[in-house]
C-alpha cells in the first residue's frame, strides 16, 4: 500500500493511500483544477500567472493544510488526489511555517 504522508513542522497531520482509483468525474475535476491554477495563483503573497507544477502542487498543498484545520473532508480529498495525480513518485509532503510564509517541500 502505497501513501503520501503530510508533514506539518516535522509532526505527521494526515496520511492519503495512494493506491485508490478516480472516476472519470473525479479525473475531471483535477482537470478543472488545473485549469482553475493556469488563470494565476499565488503562494506567500507572491503571484505566478503560469504556474508550473510544482508550484500548483505547492498551492494545492497549503489548500490542504487549510482543508484540515477547518475539516473540510471534500477539499482534503481533492487536494490529496491531485499531488498523488500530479506528482505520482511524492511520498511525502512537508509543510513548515517560516517567517517569510509557509514552506513546502515534496519527497
Amino acid at each position: 500500500m502505497s501513501k503520501i504522508i503530510l508533514l506539518v513542522n516535522d509532526q505527521v497531520a494526515f496520511d492519503f493511500i495512494k493506491d485508490e482509483s478516480l472516476d472519470e468525474e473525479q479525473f475531471n475535476f483535477l482537470d478543472k483544477m488545473d485549469s482553475d491554477m493556469s488563470k494565476g495563483i499565488k503562494i506567500n503573497g507572491e503571484l505566478f500567472r503560469n504556474p508550473d507544477k510544482l508550484q500548483r502542487a505547492e498551492f494545492t498543498a497549503m489548500n490542504l493544510i487549510r482543508a484540515l484545520q477547518q475539516e473540510n473532508k471534500t477539499v482534503i480529498a481533492a487536494s490529496c488526489a491531485y499531488i498523488s495525480n500530479r506528482l505520482p513518485e511524492v511520498h511525502e509532503v512537508h509543510v513548515s511555517n517560516l517567517d517569510s510564509g509557509v514552506a513546502v517541500e515534496f519527497k
